[in-house]
Parts: C-alpha cells; sequence; structure tokens
C-alpha cells in the first residue's frame, strides 16, 4: 500500500515506513505514515504488556502472595 509524502513530493510504501523517522518533517502531524507507524508501536506494546505469563512467573506470583 502506498501512501504520498508531504516532505519527498512522491508516493511511499508504507511497509518501509518513513524514510526520515529523524528528520524534522512539518507535515509530521498531519502524516499518515507517520500516524500507522505510531499505532503499529502501541499495538505492540500492548501486546507484549498482554501476553500470557510463562509457567514460572506464574509460581513467583502465587509465592509471593
Amino acid at each position: 500500500m502506498e501512501y504520498y509524502c508531504e516532505k519527498d513530493n512522491r508516493q511511499t510504501d508504507i511497509s518501509k515506513g518513513c524514510r526520515h523517522p529523524n528528520d524534522f518533517c512539518q507535515h509530521r502531524q498531519a502524516c499518515m505514515i507517520h500516524f500507522l507507524e505510531q499505532e503499529e508501536k502501541r499495538n505492540q506494546k500492548i501486546g507484549e504488556e498482554t501476553s500470557p505469563k510463562t509457567l514460572s512467573e506464574t509460581k513467583e506470583n502465587d509465592q509471593r502472595m
């Protein structure tokens, strides 16, 4: 899927992400590419927090109680 990059003035493949993630971009707040990257990072973080605990972690928590 391709989105238009205002900074480069051309189409960019979204799977490659932002071509200039550390550079200043006056369009960043309205950039769909940047928004989708941030959403993906949030989803990964939430997935890590809700991942099932291992058996050893569960036993450690039970022993503390």
